[in-house]
């Protein structure tokens, strides 16, 4: 028993050892899981996988403060904290795990993200200095690719387009995990020096790569920027191919829909329809939303009840979508309030801000506040509807004749309101208007 008993002693800092090592190897496999989750754009899991790695390298670093992994503690505990923006923290333990480095590459590895720390914190001057000094020492894989990825910024910053863009290449070589990430910084970077070939280049790349999809958001917040800064139509031709690109269906055609709204801002009504319905011919939410997108449009135009009625065309394919659903619901009810106002002319006051208010028809609505002030003269709410009609007329020579037809409603509250005098009585008139079109509308 005796000799078993020694042999149990002297194993017992081997096993202490090995759970000190599959501790910080858990721990890596953590960070690496983190790493993937933001580079998806995952934020809120990333954080929590940063913070378990923070837990579980501190606690083996104080188990074994002197032993032979406390550096790879320390490197792994100041990593998470960097991307958890505890930068205070992150500094103290890669300063640290540098110290105890015991070798040229582990002491280049903590230099770069102690590089890190520094920009993050608008210290450009030491992470300029700390990551050239990183790159005299063995770098190889993701500390290689984070010092080429932190260059490339840099450069950036100090407007050095073709130094970034190197350092964003070699940074994809060095470690094809980084690849889209490097990516998103090229096209952030084209767009940010209005640089329409890079920008060009950057997006076909990103478009070419189908892990790309999965940070559609990502394009079209940058490509929406682009268009700010740039003309749409340019904007439009750098998303002329989405459709053809190797992202999933649904990623495509957002991008799709997303040059349909710009062709359409740039007054190219035919070739926005025709893109917005090629996105609109698939399934899913993105087809829904190009099927209520051309129908937005259609109504904006609709001067009449049969353009208005034919929009449902467009929408029935989508029915089962709970936004094309309340547009349906939406134009029945125009349907309803027009069929009243035949005989209760107060239905077209309801049906005219149905289709200002809820579907986006100020032509429409136009119409139906006219139909009301002629079919009931008398009532106290004509002058409001010639008010209302005149709110959404655009054409000069209309906005004449409306106010010219005011002037017969001096009196009127809604008209001495409107031109800021006491309008005694216009309180008791909107609650009687507001009762009885609850009795039109609940019916």
């Amino acid at each position: 028993m005796r000799g078993l008993g020694a042999v149990l002693v002297g194993a017992a800092p081997v096993l202490a050892g090995c759970v000190y090592y599959n501790s910080i190897y858990n721990a890596e496999q953590v960070y690496d899981e983190a790493e993937r989750h933001r580079r998806a754009g995952r934020d809120s899991l990333a954080s929590a996988r940063y913070q378990d790695v923070v837990r579980k390298a501190a606690g083996g670093y104080r188990r074994d403060p002197s032993g032979a992994w406390a550096h790879e503690a320390l490197f792994l505990l100041g990593r998470a904290q960097l991307r958890l923006g505890e930068l205070i923290g992150a500094q103290a333990a890669l300063e640290q795990a540098a110290a105890l480095a015991g070798d040229p590459a582990a002491r280049a590895r903590a230099l770069v993200y102690l590089a890190m720390v520094a920009h993050t914190s608008g210290d450009t001057r030491t992470a300029s200095e700390r990551v050239r000094e990183a790159f005299t020492g063995p770098l190889e894989n993701g500390p290689l690719a984070e010092a080429h990825m932190l260059s490339a910024r840099l450069a950036l910053m100090a407007r050095d387009v073709p130094t970034g863009w190197w350092h964003l290449d070699r940074a994809a070589e060095a470690d094809p995990s980084v690849r889209l990430e490097a990516g998103w910084e090229r096209l952030r970077a084209g767009v940010a020096h209005r640089d329409a070939s890079r920008t060009e280049e950057a997006l076909a790349r990103l478009l070419a790569d189908a892990a790309a999809g999965e940070r559609a958001d990502t394009v079209l917040v940058l490509m929406r920027s682009a268009a700010e800064g740039w003309k749409p139509d340019v904007v439009a031709g750098f998303l002329e191919r989405a459709g053809e690109s190797s992202w999933n269906p649904g990623a495509r055609g957002r991008l799709a829909l997303e040059r349909a709204q710009l062709l359409h801002e740039i007054g190219d009504t035919a070739a926005a329809v025709r893109q917005a319905l090629e996105v609109a011919g698939g399934v899913g939410e993105t087809a829904a939303e190009a099927r209520l997108t051309v129908a937005g449009w259609r109504l904006e135009r609709a001067r009449d009840l049969a353009e208005a009625y034919a929009v449902r065309t467009v929408l029935l394919p989508a029915a089962g979508d709970a936004r094309v659903s309340v547009l349906l619901r939406d134009l029945e009810a125009l349907e309803t309030y027009t069929t009243l106002g035949l005989d209760r002319p107060l239905g077209w006051f309801a049906a005219a801000e149905l289709a200002r208010d809820r579907l986006g028809a100020p032509l429409l609505a136009r119409g139906f506040f006219l139909a009301y002030a002629d079919g009931a003269p008398d009532d106290p709410w004509a002058a409001k509807a010639l008010l209302a009609a005149l709110d959404v007329s655009e054409v000069p020579t209309d906005r004449s004749w409306l106010r010219g037809r005011l002037e017969e409603h001096r009196a009127s509250p809604y008209v001495r309101a409107a031109s800021g005098a006491q309008a005694a009585g216009f309180e008791a008139l909107e609650e009687e208007l507001d009762s009885r079109l609850r009795e039109i509308t609940a019916r």
